[in-house]
């Protein structure tokens, strides 16, 4: 792991030696927006990295919102994780179909239940395969293990927690979509969603923050923009997106900076864009 990386990814050469380590978890995380029309699940029936067992996003959220994403109560989540077979000794290698995408959602809900010996695969799939390394169509499946929950409710905020930061001095919000999106100038991909921002937000979008190559950036760059964006990274900070997906991404790397106090917005724009804001939550 070179100094300049993010302390949470793995590099592709670092995963290829440690195949076939019985203590090691390899994941599929990957999720996409409906508009590219591709399907996690199937994608990984198809083919995968040799050893990895998949992720469904949709399969780990509240059922019971209205909103997408939503996280798990720790202990429904601890029940559904068990299958992966991770235990506290494991380490868990996440990555996704698009590089850095789903992945840092999947890495963001271990942090948030506990579990700190997880990384994501710098450049995902994309680059795994561009080096022609070990794939398979097995779906691996693991016996069933005890997940070590520890949840941390500080990493992650609700709307009134939000609404109750928009004007302190000590608190940044931080929104990862995409521009056109955040100055509202194009419609929410979701609909009922309205366009627009949270008062007092920043916008970074996340693919400023990746190579062509679908690495993330060296820290020495994230670092030059994530202060040319304004973010001070003493402050606490939330980060908000569409649905909590990219959100994560940022999480990522201001953790990966040094920021000691990050949290996800869960809700995010899909919960921020439709509320009504004239009354008062209960």
């Amino acid at each position: 792991m070179t100094k300049d990386r993010n302390k949470y990814l793995v590099s592709t050469n670092w995963l290829e030696r440690q195949l076939g380590n019985p203590e090691l978890r390899i994941i599929d995380a990957s999720w996409y927006l409906p508009d590219l029309s591709r399907s996690g699940s199937k994608e990984y029936r198809k083919n995968h990295i040799t050893g990895a067992s998949f992720f469904d996003l949709d399969e780990f959220s509240d059922q019971n919102s209205s909103l997408p994403h939503m996280a798990l109560d720790p202990k429904s989540f601890a029940k559904k994780i068990e299958v992966f077979g991770i235990s506290a000794n494991c380490t868990v290698v996440v990555y996704d179909g698009l590089g850095i995408f789903s992945a840092a959602r999947l890495l963001w809900l271990l942090h948030l239940y506990g579990f700190g010996n997880a990384f994501i695969l710098d450049g995902g799939f994309p680059k795994w395969l561009s080096e022609n390394r070990s794939t398979d169509s097995k779906i691996k499946t693991f016996e069933n293990s005890h997940f070590p929950i520890s949840y941390k409710d500080e990493l992650v905020v609700d709307l009134n927690q939000v609404r109750g930061s928009i004007e302190s001095s000590n608190i940044q919000i931080v929104d990862a979509r995409p521009t056109n999106r955040f100055l509202g100038s194009v419609a929410e991909p979701r609909a009922g969603v309205r366009r627009g921002n949270i008062p007092s937000s920043i916008n970074l979008f996340y693919g400023d923050l990746i190579n062509p190559d679908c690495t993330l950036k060296p820290n020495t760059v994230l670092r030059k923009i994530v202060q040319k964006a304004g973010i001070n990274l003493e402050k606490r900070l939330i980060t908000s997106c569409g649905s909590g997906v990219t959100a994560a991404i940022l999480y990522i790397v201001f953790k990966g900076l040094g920021a000691k106090r990050v949290s996800v917005y869960d809700g995010s724009w899909c919960e921020w864009g439709t509320v009504d804001h004239e009354k008062p939550l209960t």
